[in-house]
């Protein structure tokens, strides 16, 4: 399969990954996050799908794994769903709870504009808590390749602080 096909097929099929994801449980962003490394997965093996009879029953139960993996692991709290309800008991102002909100908004929109292999890694490394081994193999990549792809993301983001911060 080539890359135009599989753009072609892509997006049905992150569609039915999503679908999968949220009727096993997923809340919307973790269905988004399955939804992400099942198109990722299926990127690195498009040349030997072709021996699936069907690409979508194996997006559902790519998907489907994924979510009971979730799920055993138990609940991590991602870092794009910090709420001020996770802060400790202390009484926080309307005013300091809207500039929060807006702060965890502003966050969560620059994280997801990282470029997709950095968003991944990070995704892999800070939310699902995976080694750096798991994540090179699950990317094709190296080790060292995926360390500096964490590096280059939290200096991203630090950078966008800085910015937002007039640091």
């Amino acid at each position: 399969m080539d890359e135009r096909e599989f753009e072609q097929l892509a997006a049905g099929l992150r569609k039915k990954a999503i679908t999968t994801c949220l009727s096993c449980g997923a809340d919307s962003m973790q269905a988004e996050d399955v939804a992400q490394d099942v198109l990722l997965r299926l990127w690195q093996m498009r040349d030997n799908l072709d021996r699936y009879r069907s690409i979508e029953a194996l997006v559902v139960v790519m998907a489907r794994n994924s979510v009971v993996s979730l799920h055993r692991k138990g609940h991590s709290v991602p870092i794009m769903s910090v709420s001020n309800k996770e802060l400790p008991s202390q009484i926080i102002s309307p005013d300091e709870s809207l500039i929060s909100s807006q702060e965890v908004a502003w966050l969560n929109d620059t994280i997801r504009r990282l470029p997709s292999t950095q968003y991944a890694v990070l995704h892999m490394r800070q939310v699902e808590r995976r080694s750096f081994d798991e994540i090179a193999r699950r990317l094709g990549i190296e080790s060292s390749t995926a360390r500096s792809l964490l590096s280059r993301a939290r200096i991203k983001l630090l950078d966008e602080i800085k910015k937002r911060n007039n640091l």
